[in-house]
């Protein structure tokens, strides 16, 4: 079974502000429910970096892998593939649009 949503967000912060929070790996912890483990390599994100995670729930800590399958540092937008437990995976695509009051739109397709 294939489940598509699409959820998006506005914010007040820069396109430039956000990008730098959304590409350091170890600043997940601010915008995903999980904490920060590994990057391989280690440095900012970038196409075939390989983050490690662990969720924390039902009193467990649960391992996620984040693959960063490709980058676009001008256009604003990268795409990943999450890895969660029980064999469930998630292909990300997520873009930063600049809005005309100076925040951002972020889309999660």
């Amino acid at each position: 079974m294939v489940v598509n949503v699409c959820p998006a967000a506005v914010t007040t912060s820069s396109p430039e502000r956000v990008w730098a929070v959304l590409t350091s790996p170890e600043r997940l912890g601010d915008w995903a429910d999980a904490e920060f483990v590994s990057a391989v390599p280690p440095g900012s994100m970038g196409a075939g970096q390989k983050l490690q995670l662990a969720a924390s729930e039902f009193g467990r800590r649960w391992p996620v892998r984040i693959d960063v399958d490709a980058i676009d540092r001008r256009h604003r937008w990268i795409d990943l593939r999450v890895s969660l437990p029980f064999a469930v995976v998630n292909h990300e695509h997520i873009t930063l649009t600049a809005t005309e009051a100076g925040g951002t739109l972020v889309r999660f397709n």
